[in-house]
């Protein structure tokens, strides 16, 4: 199959260009610069150069059969007209494109499309028929997801189109840069911050089994809609810590944080950034606490029973291999 990537270089972009070349399918990445296209070359992608947010650079697409929609601003302390353009216009294209060649979309959407805090209290089992939550307007990330969404279902019911959305919640494993690698950061002085009981199930799913999905939707072109990939097994807080202790051979002492007061100083960080750059997206600071601390709330029952999505690589195996793949690149 002829797919076309964008986002390849960033974290589920370059794990499904990796595991589309070598089961055999032919692939042609977008990328915006040099750098990148001699980066997604080394996984076998044939690059091409140009912007999800640039119409003429989805010429590039011309041919392919399906087209996995990665790209997107996560963190970026940018405003948000950026956002739109990149996340919300650059949905329109990829789906607009896909309709025109009547090739299989996957696109990568996120949990966020609930709002930060989805349910009535937090704990309540969220699935793909779960009424929307409000998103903060400062919440750029969550606010242009969710607005891609919907351009995505506008296009794809208005051609017919072959449209795929996955809602994973925070993924991490090799090549993840945004949350794991800052707690580990924090990890190598010894203290281990448990927020809450530190039984909590953690909303984090591994790379490799959100890939599994996205290669599961790909190969069922005729099941369209959204589905929550947020469900691998997971781990609690303390089990993560204990995995973090044995590969990296440290003793880690727990320091237990009242869960008000990680939300708290999160909410402190949140506003400090938004003084020093006003107009500008500050990231999750806010949600940090709150999310150590909770259950995970979504469900994946409709991708296990729909896509058949089967996660090939157990937690403690993921945490694990995550945990090395950085020490590895600490040196």
């Amino acid at each position: 199959m002829r797919v076309f990537v964008t986002g390849g270089t960033g974290l589920v972009g370059s794990h499904a260009i990796e595991r589309l070349t070598t089961t055999g399918h032919e692939v042609r990445a977008l990328v915006r610069s040099r750098q990148g296209a001699d980066f997604v070359r080394t996984l076998g992608a044939d690059p091409t150069r140009g912007s999800v947010e640039d119409r003429v650079s989805w010429n590039a697409a011309e041919r392919s059969e399906a087209i996995i929609h990665a790209a997107a601003l996560v963190t970026t302390p940018t405003k948000w007209d950026v956002y739109r353009s990149v996340n919300v216009e650059g949905t329109r294209l990829a789906a607009e494109t896909a309709a025109r060649l009547g090739a299989r979309l996957v696109h990568i959407s996120s949990v966020a499309v609930y709002g930060r805090q989805p349910g009535t209290d937090g704990t309540d089992e969220v699935g793909e028929d779960a009424p929307f939550g409000t998103i903060a307007p400062a919440d750029f990330y969550a606010r242009s997801k969710r607005e891609a969404e919907q351009v995505l279902w506008e296009v794809a019911g208005a051609h017919d189109a072959s449209a795929v959305a996955l809602r994973p919640c925070v993924i991490y494993g090799e090549r993840e840069r945004l949350f794991l690698s800052r707690l580990l950061g924090l990890l190598r002085f010894g203290v281990a911050p448990v927020v809450g009981s530190g039984h909590n199930q953690l909303a984090m799913v591994y790379i490799g089994n959100v890939i599994d999905a996205l290669m599961s939707a790909l190969d069922r072109p005729h099941i369209t809609g959204p589905f929550n990939t947020a469900n691998d097994g997971g781990l609690t807080q303390q089990e993560f810590y204990r995995i973090v202790g044995e590969v990296t051979g440290r003793r880690l002492r727990e320091v237990r944080v009242p869960v008000r007061a990680a939300t708290m100083a999160g909410t402190a960080w949140h506003w400090a950034h938004r003084l020093v750059r006003p107009g500008r997206y500050t990231g999750v600071g806010s949600s940090s606490g709150q999310f150590m601390a909770r259950d995970n709330p979504y469900t994946s029952a409709r991708a296990t029973h729909e896509l058949d999505w089967r996660p090939t690589t157990p937690p403690t195996q993921a945490f694990g291999r995550t945990v090395r793949w950085f020490m590895d690149q600490q040196g």
